[in-house]
């Protein structure tokens, strides 16, 4: 069982992965953003981070570039799961260290198939550049923007 921070300013989506996650037997830590996530693991010991782009007070990229200058947390793996769909976000969140990118919705076993390749690397090797799914539209939905009836994270039964 890892340990796995989720940081997202939106409870619905922290209540979700949380859910998705601990079906899958992982224990799951909340932070609601950048810097909440830093107190989080300062306090405990940590595996897996999955966090947001768009978050107040400190947003994901912000915690990323902090995480990525710690000797402690440089070879943490950090999954981006956001609704911005635009590849610079992509780009820069790669050139800024992240394991992999995801975009909202994500369906339940592409999160856990992900969360599962990371966590079973290593701790001391670095992780090889992630395969991610460019996307060939941008997606306009953002947390703040999410509409009743839209999915959210797919899953499959």
């Amino acid at each position: 069982m890892a340990t796995i921070l989720v940081v997202d300013d939106y409870s619905t989506s922290q209540r979700l992965l949380g859910y998705i996650l601990r079906q899958n037997d992982h224990a799951v830590v909340t932070a609601v953003n950048g810097l909440s996530a830093l107190e989080q693991l300062a306090q405990r010991s940590i595996d897996l981070v999955i966090t947001d782009l768009n978050m107040p007070e400190m947003d994901g990229m912000t915690l990323l570039h902090a995480l990525r200058a710690n000797p402690l947390f440089q070879n943490l793996p950090v999954i981006i799961l956001t609704g911005s769909a635009y590849a610079q976000d992509n780009t820069r969140a790669k050139a800024a260290g992240a394991t992999s990118f995801l975009t909202k919705p994500v369906e339940s076993e592409e999160l856990i198939a992900m969360v599962t390749r990371l966590l079973s690397q290593p701790a001391d090797v670095e992780t090889p550049p992630p395969e991610s799914k460019e996307p060939t539209t941008p997606n306009t939905v953002l947390d703040s923007q999410l509409q009743i009836g839209k999915p959210y994270l797919v899953t499959r039964t």
